[in-house]
């Protein structure tokens, strides 16, 4: 019965440790960013830089567009990035 208290403690710990080191959102110089997958055919570019703002707005920063990316396992799909300044 105390062993696997101890396993649990254990695993507790361990996903603890993998939280901490997964991607929260960091870039290159510490800047924090976002990417939003968007239809290139049915979108609008208002839409996402106010979602990128309502994201950034949470750190007390500006959105900035940062390129964007199309999808390699689907024509349909686009990715706009933006960093947070």
């Amino acid at each position: 019965m105390q062993g696997s208290v101890k396993f649990v403690i254990a695993i507790v710990f361990a996903s603890a440790l993998i939280a901490c080191a997964s991607d929260d959102g960091y870039r290159t110089g510490g800047d924090r960013s976002i990417s939003i997958p968007y239809d290139p055919y049915d979108f609008d570019p208002d839409d996402l830089l106010a979602e990128a703002q309502a994201h950034c707005g949470a750190y007390g920063l500006r959105a900035r567009s940062d390129g964007e990316t199309v999808d390699q396992q689907s024509v349909r799909w686009r990715y706009r990035h933006y960093q947070c300044v």
